[in-house]
């Protein structure tokens, strides 16, 4: 992650979400890891809320102002409504079954005021095929040596990243990510079987259309009962 520019992410995150036109906008984000990007939104929004899975992961950041919850975003426990939701680098790719999609969507929709906007991004195959071999890869950082595999399936639509880490102390640690590459047409059927509908998806980091070859899809959603479809 050392190349990612997080301060253009978030640039282009509060690009999206000044279409709502509220200066009191209050946001969450899904999957914020070691919340990198909300450091650069909390000045942006009146109220910013993080969520992550990985209790772990949320312990990196120290920012006392920031308010963290660990949750698993396809069963948010919020109670309140939020104007913008987002998640990043492609973090709905880990959701593995249009199920857990159905009940993703419902979860978010349950948590976004009427005229709110959600807005993820997802990697897709032109980007699997593209990115396979470089990151086949190994390196070092800090006192830490790490082994990266990455495959993707064509066949299953799966995209494999196995990861080992050495310690200086000899103690090693694996791990397998899994992520589900969705054809990107497929993306449309699962949203339009749930209760929002695209508004705009453009190649992530632009304003351009997005289409079946693009690498990074940038979704941006709205609820049905704002429009008549």
């Amino acid at each position: 992650m050392r190349s990612i520019d997080y301060n253009k992410w978030a640039e282009y995150l509060s690009s999206i979400s000044d279409e709502i036109g509220s200066e009191n906008i209050d946001a969450l984000e899904l999957a914020a890891g070691n919340c990198k990007i909300a450091e650069f939104l909390t000045k942006k929004y009146s109220r910013l809320i993080v969520s992550d899975i990985s209790f772990n992961m949320l312990l990196q950041n120290s920012n006392p102002e920031m308010t963290k919850i660990c949750c698993d975003m396809t069963l948010l426990p919020f109670r309140n409504k939020f104007d913008f939701i987002y998640s990043t680098f492609d973090s709905v790719n880990y959701i593995s079954s249009k199920a857990k999609y159905k009940q993703f969507f419902h979860n978010v929709a349950e948590c976004l005021n009427d005229k709110g906007i959600f807005t993820f991004d997802v990697s897709l195959e032109q980007n699997s095929i593209k990115y396979q071999r470089y990151l086949n890869r190994t390196g070092k950082f800090n006192d830490i040596v790490y082994k990266q595999k990455s495959f993707f399936d064509r066949n299953k639509y799966i995209h494999y990243n196995h990861f080992e880490f050495t310690f200086a102390d000899g103690k090693k640690i694996e791990e397998i990510h899994k992520q589900k590459i969705y054809p990107f047409e497929e993306y449309f059927k699962l949203i339009d079987n749930s209760d929002f509908y695209v508004h705009k998806c453009f190649q992530t980091f632009t304003y351009k259309n997005a289409d079946s070859n693009t690498e990074r899809a940038q979704f941006i959603l709205k609820k049905k009962q704002n429009v008549n479809i």
